[in-house]
């Protein structure tokens, strides 16, 4: 019997769905009062360490909330302050879906300094195969530029 809940129409197997939001409360309203998600927790101007934004280092502050509709985690992003991924999309689009959270199942790194970073996520439900999230460092990105380019 094909589920009925709407959260299952979105992403089979996610475990998380992402909003950007410009007022990180009233969004908490809409989301509890219209959509039934029972309550929220707050984590307020956070710093996120370590961060990156388009390969340089990333400088920027959001508030995070986070609820559960059924077993869909819902995250609220309010963008505070620096450059972000956050801020691009309000300013791009406005408020709205971001994105959809999946569980890592495998990670690693391939050499050293940083090297490869790699991270499979669990998408098989959603998209019939598993995602994998490189994140290159400079070394690695210019020896794929001359892998991409032909013979070494």
């Amino acid at each position: 019997m094909a589920s009925t809940s709407p959260h299952a129409y979105i992403a089979a197997g996610h475990h998380q769905i992402a909003f950007v939001v410009n007022d990180i409360s009233a969004a908490e309203r809409f989301f509890t009062e219209k959509l039934g998600v029972p309550k929220f927790f707050r984590f307020n101007d956070v710093e996120v360490h370590e961060a990156t934004y388009r390969g340089n280092p990333g400088d920027f502050h959001i508030h995070i909330s986070l609820g559960y509709a059924g077993n869909s985690q819902i995250e609220l992003i309010q963008h505070l302050s620096g450059r972000s991924i956050y801020k691009e999309f309000l300013d791009k689009k406005g408020e709205g879906l971001h994105h959809l959270g999946f569980i890592v199942i495998q990670s690693g790194r391939i050499g050293n300094n940083p090297g490869v970073k790699f991270a499979y996520f669990d998408t098989e439900a959603a998209i019939g195969a598993i995602m994998e999230s490189i994140m290159l460092d400079e070394q690695n990105r210019k020896l794929f530029e001359k892998i991409k380019g032909g013979p070494l």
